[in-house]
């Protein structure tokens, strides 16, 4: 579950989303989450460098989701069904990006990266 606070539920125009683990395809770390956006906004906020929160658009009609803040690194999780194809969603500064990708992996019986 990405469960966003209220603050970030108004600038990415969604709320809540559940994923089920047995739907996450890959979880891996992403040291520079802004090269991997891809498409353009569709709904949300966005400030290249700054934040990018919300719906992404692109290919034929595939949306991903985002919450991106300055320079953090994230974690990338592809899903197979549902939505979104994709979640790109930063870290806190004090949590490690990979050993996050790692336990949502293990979590889901995926392999990482």
């Amino acid at each position: 579950m990405l469960h966003m606070p209220l603050r970030q539920k108004i600038l990415g125009f969604h709320g809540d989303i559940r994923v089920p683990l047995t739907a996450v395809r890959r979880a891996k770390a992403v040291d520079n989450p802004w090269m991997t956006l891809r498409g353009r906004r569709m709904a949300g906020t966005a400030l290249r460098g700054v934040a990018a929160i919300g719906t992404w658009i692109h290919g034929d009609r595939q949306y991903d989701f985002c919450v991106l803040r300055r320079e953090r690194a994230a974690v990338l999780v592809e899903v197979n069904s549902g939505r979104f194809c994709r979640f790109l969603v930063g870290v806190p500064d004090d949590a490690d990006a990979t050993l996050e990708a790692d336990r949502l992996a293990r979590a889901a019986g995926v392999s990482r990266g």
